[in-house]
Parts: structure tokens; C-alpha cells; sequence
């Protein structure tokens, strides 16, 4: 415990003393006022236990910032003492911080203000001495804090890089068949995956999946998906063709792989797979729970798809429909995750009141691909979501594909046909 003290410290003895330093002091009742003892900076810098045993100190300077000025306010500051300082031609106003623990007194103010300043750290100096230890702790957990919040940052910053280079490039056009992605993870990382895969020279493969959930526990569940679903695979060792399994086929081996994996904790995942044949056109398609994808046809109209077919890692028996449909010169296919449901959400409810319930205001937004290039078609969609309100802090993940068809080129590889189709 401090002793109870007043130390007044000058940059020299002469300002220690004079008429306003004693104007101050006569302010203090004689019953409780403390001794006082006069030293100067360079004493309270080489003598540590003067401040020891003081209870309170009043630093009186000639106006000079000296070494010696800062280095005895860091030893106040080091024994949670509360001091007040007086400087000449003082700018700031009585009761301001010259620093922690630090306020200015400018001695052409009231000596009574003074002296309650004095007297008011004085008689409280064991609780402000505590409280300053308080906030020591406090700020050391904070930086401690701090720097373990860094940390995460940089992690999960790594983690989406990492995610991100895991997803393909910009994907070339294949056989006149082009696509193009928006991908707009939630948080750092996404729940959202996708991929186009060039099977073989006349087959592209695609999948958009959705991990349930957000963060970093669905983007390691994408990671899993990816890695996991199997195109296709040779049927012996002697080199002969590849068989490509198709997308019914290659969800059920996923299902059935996701639910093997699971120990006690249901995890589950949506998921669409399409197959383009470059020559035909013809498209083979499945979708695990996901939301139907959408074709724009080229005379303007459109149709969703529809095969049936469960959540992936839910039931291991789960059987998958296929979809066969024609695709034309300039039709486009769009594959989304159910986050745009509720990317467009102000809409008018029925009280005339803009409500934020999930809506099919999206569906408008999709059917516009039609018009404009790949490219002008996605800028307007990203333009229209960066206007809706949230849109810095959206609800889900984004994640849209879409596949245009063009003009057809002559393929004089021999077909490598898709095995049987029916329902898997």
C-alpha cells in the first residue's frame, strides 16, 4: 500500500514553490491534509522509492518536454498512481488528459479547483489504483484477445483463398458449350461448390453442390463433396475406354459415400450433376434436393427440371431420376443455390408492407439471362444484388452456373456413350 503522501515534483525547486502552488495548498483543510514532500524530476527519475511512498503526486513544470518528464510519468503510470500535472501557458482546459493517469491542472486556474482535484485523487487513490489495475488486466486480455482474432482472421482468409483456387478458373469454352460462374461466399468461406469437368473429347461434365449450413464446417463438407463424386472410371486395367458414369449413378455413389462417413451426426447436402454431349446436345441431368435448374430457350421461353431425387447423407437407399432433355443453339442452363431465395426479399405483402419472406421475386431475375451476352447477363445480376438491402451482409451463399449453348462444331471422335440411365 502507498504511503499517504503528496509529492509535488518540478523541473527544478524554484517551481515548487512561489504563491499559486501555496494558494492550492492552503485550500486543504489542515485536519486531513497529507505532508508534502518537494522533489525534482531528476530525483523522482534516479530515487524509485520516493513514488513508492507517495500516495498522490503533482508534477509542476516550466513548460520543457524533457526525458526526464516522460520517464517519471512512466513510473507513476507503472504504480498505478494518479497525478496531476501544471504547465505555464497551459492550452488545454482543467480535468483534461495529458495522459493515463495523467490530468492537466493549469495553474492560472482557481486554487480551489485544483485543490479538489488533488484532494478527490488523494482520497480515492486506492481505488483509482485499483481500477487502473483492473484496466491493466483488462487491456492484457484484450491484446491477448486481439491477437487470437488476427489469427482467425488470417486463417480463415487463408481458407478461402485455398477454397477458391480449389474451385476451377475461368472455364473455356468446350465445343461451342460456354459457362460462367458467380460465386458470392456468406462469410469467408462457402457451403456453395462447383465444377466443370471435361470428361472426355465430346462429354463436359458439371455439378453445382450446397452443404448444409455456413462456414467453415460446410466449406470442408464442399471439399469432401468434390473430392468424392465420381465421373467416371475404366473398366479394367488393360487401358480399354472410359465409362462414364452417369449423374444419377454418380449421386448415389456420393449418397451412399456421405452417409458411410457419418458417425452419429446427420450431414447433408443438395446437389444437381448434368452431362452435355458436345455433338447431340442432349443433356442427362440429376439433382439431389436441389433447387430445379432453369432452361432459357432460345424462342424465349423456359421450363424448369424436375427429376426426383432426395438429400444427399440422408438415406442410404436413396435412388436418383434421370432427365434426358434436347438442348438447342442458344439455349442457356442455369444451376443456383437456394441462397437467392432469399437474396431479393423486399416485397410487398398484402398490407402494402415490404416484407422480408422468402419470395420468387429471384425467378424474374434468372429469366433475364436470356437477353445479352454471358457476360451482360451475369453483370446485371450481380448489379441487382448489390442493390438489395443486406447486401453486405447477405443471409446465405451465392452460387450461380450457367451454361449457354452455341454453335455447334464438327467432332470426329468416335461417341463414347453414357451407360444405361434408368433410375438409380
Amino acid at each position: 500500500m502507498a504511503g499517504n503522501s503528496l509529492i509535488l515534483i518540478g523541473s527544478s525547486m524554484d517551481c515548487l514553490s512561489g504563491e499559486p502552488i501555496e494558494a492550492v495548498l492552503a485550500q486543504w483543510p489542515a485536519k486531513d491534509r497529507p505532508s508534502v514532500t518537494r522533489i525534482t524530476l531528476t530525483q523522482a527519475a534516479q530515487d524509485d522509492t520516493i513514488l513508492d511512498r507517495c500516495r498522490t503526486a503533482w508534477i509542476i513544470t516550466d513548460g520543457s518536454e524533457s526525458a526526464q518528464l516522460h520517464e517519471v510519468i512512466a513510473r507513476l503510470q507503472d504504480r498505478h498512481r494518479a497525478a496531476i500535472i501544471s504547465r505555464p501557458f497551459e492550452s488545454l482546459p482543467i480535468g483534461s488528459t495529458y495522459q493515463d493517469n495523467i490530468a492537466v491542472a493549469p495553474l492560472d486556474a482557481p486554487p480551489l479547483a485544483i485543490c479538489a482535484m488533488l484532494r478527490t485523487i488523494h482520497t480515492q487513490s486506492e481505488i483509482i489504483r485499483a481500477l487502473l489495475m483492473e484496466i491493466e488486466i483488462l487491456n492484457a486480455h484484450n491484446g491477448g484477445l486481439a491477437t487470437q482474432f488476427d489469427k482467425i482472421d488470417e486463417e480463415l482468409r487463408l481458407a478461402a483463398q485455398l477454397q477458391r483456387e480449389f474451385l476451377p478458373g475461368q472455364v473455356k469454352p468446350v465445343a461451342g458449350i460456354d459457362f460462367r460462374v458467380l460465386f458470392r461466399p456468406a462469410s469467408y468461406v462457402s457451403g456453395d461448390i462447383y465444377d466443370v469437368i471435361q470428361l472426355d473429347e465430346r462429354h463436359i461434365g458439371f455439378f453445382i453442390a450446397d452443404a448444409v449450413g455456413h462456414g467453415v464446417p460446410a466449406a470442408l463438407m464442399t471439399v469432401y463433396i468434390k473430392r468424392s463424386l465420381r465421373t467416371g472410371k475404366r473398366m479394367d486395367d488393360a487401358g480399354k475406354e472410359i465409362r462414364i458414369i452417369p449423374p444419377a449413378e454418380a449421386l448415389a455413389h456420393l449418397n451412399r459415400d456421405m452417409v458411410r462417413q457419418q458417425q452419429g451426426h446427420v450431414r447433408f447436402a443438395t446437389a444437381c450433376y448434368g452431362i452435355i454431349d458436345c455433338e447431340t446436345r442432349m443433356l442427362s441431368f440429376a439433382r439431389a434436393g436441389h433447387p430445379y435448374p432453369l432452361i432459357l430457350r432460345a424462342d424465349g421461353t423456359h421450363e424448369w427440371l424436375e427429376p426426383e431425387g432426395g438429400l444427399l447423407g440422408v438415406f442410404p437407399d436413396e435412388t436418383f431420376e434421370t432427365a434426358n432433355i434436347q438442348l438447342k443453339e442458344g439455349d442457356r442452363l442455369l444451376l443456383y443455390s437456394d441462397g437467392f431465395e432469399v437474396a431479393f426479399p423486399d416485397v410487398l405483402s398484402k398490407t402494402g408492407k415490404k416484407s422480408r419472406m422468402a419470395n420468387d421475386a429471384y425467378t424474374e431475375e434468372f429469366k433475364a439471362l436470356a437477353n445479352g451476352t454471358l457476360d451482360e447477363a451475369f453483370g446485371r445480376l450481380a448489379r441487382k444484388l448489390d442493390e438489395q438491402s443486406g447486401s453486405l451482409n447477405q443471409v446465405d451463399d451465392l452460387t450461380a452456373v450457367l451454361v449457354s449453348i452455341g454453335e455447334k462444331p464438327v467432332i470426329d471422335q468416335p461417341c463414347l456413350k453414357l451407360a444405361d440411365t434408368a433410375d438409380v
